[in-house]
């Protein structure tokens, strides 16, 4: 669905902000973009919708180099989400937001209506439908941002740290809606500082830094491999760190954590280490509560 080949690009009189960068991401697979602030993620995204043009190598969306269309035509198949949403709107009511794109389609009245509806049932946003996209809260304005992109129903979906700032329930939902774009078969590629919720969303993730991409894999060769990590400034998700430290089978979310605990402490574990001193880290650590269940 998305193509980049030999990517680079920079601004006006500066040093390049990518260079030869080269990956694919394809459709029903959610790809994380990692890196520190100044490594380019933003500006990939930029790229990848068209709203820039590379300076050298090109960006191909389902077949479609993005410098042959303008970016008008590639949001109808890539729908993105920028880190500040508030810079997206410029309609007075959150239904008129949402219907906009749509109404370029040149959809009826009804299947319009049908769609903002729908985007926002799945988003939360029904209750403040006739209310200023300014006048919600931040985590409010990104679903908003959000619904806006879904109501085209893309091929291709660009957020940048769009869970930032959210709390849990407004997380769960965020990435009920990722799980369900991507069964639907929509490509997903977001920026994020997270690496927790990357772990738990990511199939394939890009490190970047200095506007190289030093790995493109899945989150358990990425963030096993502690160089690469080191140099480009990230550490491992805290789940992958305490596993490595205390000899269990690497795991990247707490369920999976807990569920090499109790293998470990049942002695089932086919990957565990009898060594003593994983033995001695293991009896270190808090091992059960009072109905023998981990702590």
């Amino acid at each position: 669905m998305l193509v980049a080949e030999n990517l680079g690009f920079a601004y006006a009189s500066q040093e390049p902000v990518l260079a030869q960068v080269t990956f694919s991401v394809a459709a029903s697979r959610m790809t994380a973009v990692v890196g520190r602030n100044g490594a380019g993620k933003s500006t990939l995204l930029r790229l990848c919708n068209g709203l820039l043009t590379p300076s050298t190598g090109c960006v191909l969306v389902d077949g479609v180099d993005t410098r042959s269309v303008p970016a008008s035509n590639l949001a109808k198949v890539v729908g993105t989400v920028f880190e500040s949403p508030e810079h997206q709107f410029f309609k007075a009511q959150v239904a008129e937001e949402v219907s906009f794109g749509p109404k370029q389609l040149g959809l009826n009245h009804r299947q319009v209506t049908q769609r903002v509806t729908e985007a926002l049932a799945r988003t939360g946003l029904q209750e403040f439908a006739s209310v200023h996209p300014l006048d919600l809260d931040r985590t409010s304005q990104r679903f908003v941002a959000l619904a806006s992109a879904l109501v085209m129903k893309p091929r291709l979906l660009l957020l940048d740290e769009i869970q930032q700032g959210m709390d849990a329930l407004a997380v769960r939902r965020l990435e009920t809606l990722l799980s369900e774009e991507k069964a639907a078969g929509v490509a997903v590629v977001f920026v994020c500082h997270d690496m927790e919720f990357v772990a738990r969303n990511s199939d394939d993730v890009l490190l970047f830094h200095g506007g190289q991409l030093l790995s493109a894999d899945s989150p358990m060769v990425v963030f096993s491999a502690s160089t690469l990590l080191q140099n480009a400034g990230l550490a491992a998700p805290e789940c992958l760190q305490l596993s490595s430290r205390l000899g269990l089978r690497p795991a990247l979310y707490p369920k999976h954590l807990v569920v090499s605990w109790r293998h470990y402490l049942s002695g089932t574990d086919p990957t565990k280490s009898d060594s003593e001193a994983q033995r001695e880290r293991i009896l270190k650590f808090p091992s059960a509560s009072k109905d023998g269940e981990p702590s």
